[in-house]
Order: C-alpha cells, then structure tokens, then sequence
C-alpha cells in the first residue's frame, strides 16, 4: 500500500530538469506563480481533511476515501511544487548572470564604441565624414538597429534652423551632424551588446570588417550620392555665409 500511496503522490515525471524545460521560455517570475498556486492549491485540499475551518467541516461529510483521495492529490501537487521551486531557483540564478552579463557587454559596448567611432565635427569634411559613416552603418546593419533614412537626413539639411534656437543655420546644421553622431553610436553599442555568446570586442572585428568592405559601394549608390549631395550644398552654403558675415565682436 506504501508503494502504491508513492506512485499516487510523488510526480516522478516532473523532475525538476523537465520543468526547466518545459519552462524554458517562462521567467522565474512565471514559475514563482505556479509555486505559489500549487501551495495554495494543496493547502485548499488539505483544508477539507481539517475540522478548525468550513472547508473542514464539509469535509467531515466526505467518505474516508474521498478524504484520503484529498490528501493524496495535496501530496502530488506538493510534490510537483518542490520541483517547480527549484527550477525557478536555477532560472532566477541563471536571469540574474545573464543581466550582470548584459550590463557587463553594454558597458564594453559602449567603451569601444567611443574609443573607435569618436569624431570631430568641425569642419564640413568632419560632418561629411559622420554621414558617410551613418550611411555605411545603416546599410551593414541593417533591420538590427534604427537609424535615420535617407529622406529624414534630406530633410534635416533643408530646415532653416527653428526661431528659438537662436542658431545660425551653420549651428543648426552642425547640431544636427552630433545628433547623428550620436543616433550612431546608440546603434553601434546596442547592436555590440546584442548577442551575449560573442563578445562585443569580437562582434566589432566582424562589423569593422564588413563596414571596410561595402563602403565603396554604399556610397556609390544613387541614394546616398544625392543624400552626400544635398549635405554638402546646404554644409558649404552654411559655412559660406558664416565666413562672410561681420564679426559681432
């Protein structure tokens, strides 16, 4: 009967590796809940073999069958809980190494990025050189990251710069060339920190070598020859009239 009773109570077949991967796309989060239902849930059953509660009470109406039948089902649902929770114990452990890991690869990410992508933007060749740039990044990349398309670049050179900004055009447009830099960068450190298997030093060899590669021809496009195009009007237009104008000094 003792066997029996354990064939009855104790869920074998839910080991706690098997709820690991059954649960393998659940949080520890998720899998705390179902603990936390499966205690309250035998606790519910066990209050119908106890007599200091309603639920008791109605038990004490039951067969002596159907309350150790009760009692049976609280020990398979405790059982399966007792896996359940170390389970979420292993997820939990394993959520937090791979956010301290995730922390870790965005602040490399962000490490090389400045040291390897870092430019000035003074002159006209400077801010030209962070649109090709751009240009090239968003080709490589791709749909992994967001960057600005080739119209909203367009665009960006052919405002006048807004009344309370109290910019000349040649400051609006440089303000526009940091912002880019920045969108860039942004880009470049999410898409380094991606993929926690390589590391973001690993993943910048691969991506320096591809934006090496197809430079030439993302520059060559059509597109791009005309976005490179109305940048360096509206860039040189700016610094022109910047250089002509009187000194307020």
């Amino acid at each position: 009967m003792a066997n029996q009773r354990d064939e009855l109570t104790k869920a074998t077949g839910i080991t706690a590796d098997v709820v690991m991967e059954v649960g393998a796309y659940f949080s520890a989060k998720e899998m705390r809940s179902v603990q936390t239902g499966l205690t309250t849930a035998a606790r519910e059953l066990r209050a119908f073999t106890q007599n200091n509660s309603l639920l008791g009470r109605l038990g004490g109406k039951l067969s002596h069958e159907q309350r150790e039948l009760l009692t049976n089902a609280a020990a398979l649902l405790d059982s399966v809980k007792y896996n359940v929770e170390h389970a979420k114990e292993r997820k939990d452990r394993a959520e937090k190494a791979r956010a301290k890991k995730r922390q870790q690869w965005a602040r490399e990410a962000g490490q090389l990025v400045k040291a390897r992508f870092s430019f000035p933007s003074d002159t006209v060749a400077e801010q030209l050189r962070i649109l090709e740039l751009h240009l090239v990044v968003q080709v490589v990349l791709g749909h992994a990251v967001y960057l600005p398309s080739h119209l909203a670049l367009r665009k960006s050179m052919q405002e006048e710069a807004p009344r309370w900004a109290n910019h000349t055009t040649a400051q609006w447009h440089r303000s526009r060339v940091s912002s880019l830099l920045s969108d860039i960068h942004s880009a470049l450190q999410d898409y380094l920190s991606l993929d926690l298997d390589v590391s973001p030093a690993q993943k910048l060899e691969e991506l320096q070598r591809s934006l090496d590669t197809q430079r030439a021809e993302v520059l060559a496009r059509p597109q791009s020859v005309e976005t490179l195009r109305i940048w360096t009007d509206a860039l040189k237009g700016a610094a022109f009239i910047t250089s002509v104008m009187p000194s307020k000094n």
